[in-house]
């Protein structure tokens, strides 16, 4: 490919530098070299700006990025769940304003973005959040006739990998659950042997509940409670019943002793309603270390779950409905190492896989009269007065 010359659109007569570009003409009213490059680039630059040519300055009356971006918050924060438009508020505060509040938001290039991602010092999954509210922004501004270019329809996401999964083996899991303290054993047999996310199972209420469903007790998954307020699920593929195979009911059963009184089915020892923080501090990261595992992040409980029912030969598609995941393909991608050839999709053949394992493998206490291998232990149903309050118990 040719290389472009240098002096595009210019050209020399008598010493004096013109400009031309299709019907445009411009007399420079220079001889220097190096002032017609710059008039012609304040040219060309007018142009993409305000769509005509111009050597004079212009004053640009399009508003700052800034002031574009308090216009969309006000609408937009209304449109999205709570916890997304916490991601975005955090991410045009930290990183997008100091960048680019004060510049004129028709002047903002495509160099400009790709220049501000480069000095980004996170991940390419964070990278590309980061940039979500930028071109949520920008979507307003072009519908709103601030711009006549949507400049981050050029700007691509970058690559990302699917991060690794670590899930825990049916024994592993069964060894954390023993070394829970017992008021939290049936959530965290709930989370190993349901699937949830943290915000489906932290918002259910035991209206939620369905014991008369059929075959199994099911969970109506409607909401989450994600930062503190409760909001839309995930996705409308979230919104979904989970069926409580036999560990799940009989952990269910369980906290009905603890919890049944009130509005929510689990809650903290104090009485406030669980969140991932509690988890992890205060029930997940002491049970790993009293048993001597490496730290994994809580999501793995419903990863242990998804790679347990689909090694058991478990339908695919009910895994995906249990997950809530939009599509198959996700199931595919995600724990294709873990799919059998046959498969079933009622929670049995699971069951099955276990009871086949033998004595060998069951915990020392089963609960459900030796049914089920889960073990619970005996939980001390005495509450703290706070956690009475909580469900309704004293005045």
């Amino acid at each position: 490919m040719a290389k472009r010359d240098k002096y595009h659109h210019l050209i020399k007569r008598d010493a004096t530098w013109h400009f031309r570009k299709g019907r445009a003409r411009f007399s420079l009213d220079t001889t220097d070299a190096a002032d017609a490059l710059r008039q012609r680039d304040r040219l060309l630059e007018n142009f993409r700006l305000y769509g005509y040519f111009t050597i004079t300055e212009v004053q640009d009356e399009s508003p700052k990025f800034g002031e574009v971006a308090k216009e969309w918050a006000e609408i937009h924060s209304k449109k999205v769940k709570y916890s997304s438009w916490r991601d975005y508020r955090s991410t045009m505060n930290t990183h997008i304003l100091p960048a680019f509040k004060d510049t004129s938001i028709n002047a903002i290039t495509y160099k400009d973005v790709e220049r501000f991602r480069a000095g980004l010092d996170c991940g390419g999954k964070r990278i590309n959040n980061i940039l979500v509210p930028m071109r949520s922004v920008y979507d307003y501004a072009f519908k709103a006739g601030y711009v006549s270019e949507n400049v981050m329809l050029k700007v691509d996401n970058l690559p990302v990998e699917q991060p690794d999964i670590f899930p825990f083996s049916y024994e592993e899991a069964m060894k954390i659950v023993a070394n829970v303290d017992p008021f939290y054993r049936p959530y965290v047999v709930a989370r190993f042997f349901s699937g949830m996310r943290a915000g489906e199972i932290d918002g259910l209420e035991w209206s939620d509940y369905k014991t008369d469903m059929k075959p199994n007790p099911k969970i109506h998954i409607n909401k989450a409670f994600v930062y503190g307020q409760v909001g839309k699920t995930k996705t409308k593929k979230s919104k979904r019943y989970v069926d409580c195979i036999e560990p799940v009911a009989e952990a269910l059963k369980e906290q009905q002793g603890l919890t049944g009184k009130g509005r929510y089915i689990f809650l903290t020892q104090e009485g406030d309603r669980m969140n991932p923080d509690h988890f992890r501090k205060v029930v997940w990261i002491p049970a790993l270390e009293k048993v001597g595992f490496k730290y994994r992040p809580p999501i793995q409980t419903r990863h242990t779950f998804a790679t347990m029912m689909i090694s058991s030969g478990e339908d695919i598609g009910w895994v995906q409905n249990m997950l809530g995941h939009s599509s198959l393909q996700m199931i595919f991608t995600r724990y294709y190492a873990w799919i059998p050839r046959s498969t079933h999709k009622d929670g049995l053949a699971f069951m099955n896989s276990v009871r086949e394992n033998g004595e060998g493998s069951q915990p020392e206490k089963p609960i459900g009269g030796g049914k089920v291998i889960l073990l619970f232990g005996k939980c001390d149903t005495k509450t703290t007065q706070s956690t009475k309050r909580a469900h309704g118990d004293l005045p």
